[in-house]
């Protein structure tokens, strides 16, 4: 498939859809989904946006009324990015620069600039709607509440947000503007030639690959990828389920923009961080010799992987390898765990 720019989006095939869910049903539908779905005007009736419909302007005042005042976090990029938040040439820095600022003067900026051929790229990231913009869930409700999720808004101009992946299980719902989702499945990860682990735009790993303008003579494998990857182009009131650690490159298209998105996790909260893990992975593991990788390859297989050996073993004697483990057990193996990184 060796296809650019807006071919490549045509080319895909489109994420499985469905109409209208009404919110008391939507937790039962999505949970335990293994792929994405895109569910038509689920949303169509909050007022965020009934607002965001209306006009751009009365969706930044939608918002400005929820505000607490206390300053966001912002992305101001120069025009010659294109929108694309992204890393500096040398991939020592990034494309560009964060500042601290009152969500008012973010909205009036993007506003100011929504009729200009080459606009600067500007972007509100991943804001948490509790801390910032209290009663906002409370009148956008998607009856996910039993899910536990938390809520964070993404505001901007026409950006374009690198490939990457979240642990969590994400229901992503479009406020204003359009938006448009290219999806990888997680086994893609190395077809997707993802940058830097430790030091990346908002600070998950992503692709170096431009969705705009692939370069397959760098990246050969890329072509891979779009051999499964999916697209969902979805309009104010749209819902989008994504699985957890799906890849996702996200694009606002039009001048103004504001997402919606609802994070949660299906294990119990006291479990680790599996980040954690692949971290100290790195760190003993790796650089082992080849053998002794093997041999931990298989441990690991046995013990996390394919758990479910333990039959021969006494039920009170299973220890960690008893599923799933309890409160108790995961603060224990948490404090050895400290212990021996002590060493």
């Amino acid at each position: 498939m060796d296809t650019r720019g807006e071919d490549l989006f045509a080319a895909l095939p489109p994420v499985a859809e469905m109409d209208k869910l009404p919110a008391d049903s939507i937790a039962g539908k999505i949970r335990g989904l293994s792929q994405p779905l895109v569910i038509r005007d689920f949303c169509a009736h909050w007022p965020a946006v009934v607002a965001g419909r209306a006009a751009p302007r009365q969706a930044a005042d939608y918002l400005r009324g929820h505000y607490k005042g206390v300053p966001v976090s912002a992305c101001y990029g120069a025009p010659e990015t294109g929108g694309r938040v992204f890393y500096n040439e040398e991939l020592s820095g990034f494309n560009y620069r964060s500042v601290r600022e009152d969500l008012n003067r973010v909205l009036d900026d993007i506003l100011a600039c929504a009729h200009s051929e080459k606009p600067p790229m500007i972007y509100m990231a991943s804001t948490d709607v509790g801390h910032w913009f209290p009663g906002f869930a409370a009148e956008n409700d998607a009856g996910i509440s039993q899910l536990n999720p938390t809520g964070f808004l993404w505001l901007g101009n026409r950006v374009r947000i690198a490939a990457h992946y979240d642990l969590p299980d994400n229901l992503a719902c479009v406020i204003a503007g359009r938006r448009r989702f290219t999806l990888f499945p997680p086994e893609q990860i190395a077809n997707l030639y993802p940058g830097p682990l430790e030091f990346a735009p908002g600070g998950q790993e992503i692709s170096l690959v431009d969705l705009h303008n692939p370069d397959f003579e760098r990246f050969p494998r890329f072509q891979e990828a779009l051999a499964s990857a999916q697209v969902a182009e979805l309009h104010p009131g749209d819902a989008l389920f994504l699985p957890g650690m799906w890849w996702h490159h996200v694009e606002s298209l039009d001048s103004f923009n504001l997402l919606y998105t609802q994070w949660w996790r299906d294990s119990p909260a006291y479990m680790g961080r599996p980040m954690n893990a692949l971290l100290h992975g790195i760190l003993s593991i790796r650089d082992l010799p080849e053998r002794q990788r093997d041999a931990w390859k298989a441990l690991l297989d046995y013990y996390v992987f394919d758990a479910d050996g333990a039959d021969h073993i006494a039920e009170p004697a299973r220890g960690v390898q008893r599923r799933p483990l309890s409160e108790l057990q995961a603060r224990r193996l948490r404090a050895e765990l400290l212990n021996r990184l002590k060493r």
